[in-house]
């Protein structure tokens, strides 16, 4: 009986370990997308930049 009782346990822990994984899996690609949303507007930002930089300045005279 005690070891049908430690299979047993041992199946529950691959099947929460396996569940853990795969809502690990989820929070990653999720973090990842975001990541290349925050890369689209670094450039975005960073084109901005140069753009004004290479523009010349109005001054008021």
């Amino acid at each position: 009986m005690s070891t049908l009782k430690d299979v047993m346990s041992a199946i529950k822990d691959v099947l929460l370990l396996t569940d853990k994984v795969d809502r690990a899996g989820a929070v990653l690609s999720e973090i990842s997308s975001e990541l290349r949303d925050h890369d689209r507007r670094l450039i975005r930002l960073e084109t901005m930049v140069e753009i004004a930089k290479s523009r010349p300045r109005l001054t008021d005279e």
